[in-house]
């Protein structure tokens, strides 16, 4: 009959099957997966230190109750408030890369639509695993929830998430059927002038919400409108993004009295709406969606 093992040896045995443990752990989560600009990307272990390369990202990180597992933002993730106390990493458009090395990230997420290829390709070079969400509409924003819900190990998180997302939209979609598609001039820039196009997440967000895009049939996504152009578009609504030093609105009201034959200016119907809420692929779209419905439908009541 052996005799059991002790003193140095079985610490050894202890230690190394703790080791093997962890090592098979690590064996079956790793994984090769293809993100959605078609890239292959390793991911060796479920990560535990995350950096966003966009506020929608970041937003949508905390929504998947990844908030201890965030290592670094953009300077621009200010949402939600603890959001603001992650180390920071600069710009979405040009992050520091020391920055981004030094917080020691085992996953970085960036977005096809604000992150440079170049950007990508550096971090690449360094060793680092990058997976580039690139959503498109809000059924492509969806996909990109469940994607990073999959790659984060937050799958049952990510899954409730969106049908929580789609009972919201279906619930809107229900309550403005059959209602009147008022014209709507979505207005995000002054001097020029622009909106935007087909293929644009607003743009969808618009339709959803129950209006009709007057900018809907350009096949520029974010076209410049003269002020012939938009009286000749007779919009009913104007929606705006309200500009950072126009607190008061006072340069946006200005603009629109000097077209003043439109219906929407006629009848006041002239509205700011959040820019982070329209501007940022983050479950917070919806929330957008759920107010341009009420700008659009003021009749119908939206109780969830």
């Amino acid at each position: 009959m052996s005799k059991p093992l002790t003193g140095p040896q079985h610490s050894s045995i202890v230690i190394l099957t703790v080791v093997l443990a962890l090592i098979c752990v690590d064996i079956s989560w790793a994984r090769v997966v293809t993100d959605e600009i078609g890239r292959s990307v390793n991911i060796a272990s479920a990560p535990q230190r995350i950096i966003s390369l966009a506020p929608g990202i970041t937003e949508t990180l905390y929504f998947l109750g990844l908030d201890d597992y965030i290592a670094g933002v953009t300077t621009f993730c200010d949402w939600p408030a603890a959001a603001r106390k992650k180390p920071r990493i600069g710009g979405f458009s040009n992050p520091s890369l020391e920055k981004i090395v030094g917080l020691k990230p085992d996953l970085i997420i960036a977005t096809a639509d604000g992150n440079r290829k170049d950007t990508v390709r550096q971090l690449e070079r360094l060793g680092l695993s990058v997976y580039v969400i690139n959503p498109s509409g809000i059924t492509g924003f969806l996909n990109s929830i469940v994607n990073i819900g999959g790659i984060t190990d937050r799958e049952k998180e990510a899954g409730k998430l969106v049908e929580g997302l789609r009972k919201r939209l279906s619930h809107i979609t229900r309550r403005i059927r059959n209602k009147h598609r008022p014209r709507v001039f979505f207005q995000l820039g002054m001097e020029p002038v622009f909106t935007v196009g087909r293929g644009t997440l607003i743009h969808e967000m618009i339709e959803q919400a129950g209006g009709i895009n007057v900018a809907g049939q350009d096949i520029a996504r974010y076209p410049v409108y003269s002020a012939e152009g938009i009286i000749a578009a007779s919009p009913e609504i104007i929606v705006f993004a309200p500009m950072v030093n126009d607190r008061n609105f006072a340069a946006v009201n200005k603009f629109w009295q000097t077209i003043g034959d439109i219906p929407a200016v006629k009848n006041k119907k002239i509205y700011p709406i959040d820019a982070d809420l329209i501007n940022r692929a983050s479950p917070r779209i919806f929330d957008a969606i759920e107010i341009m419905a009420r700008i659009f439908h003021p009749d119908v009541k939206f109780t969830r």
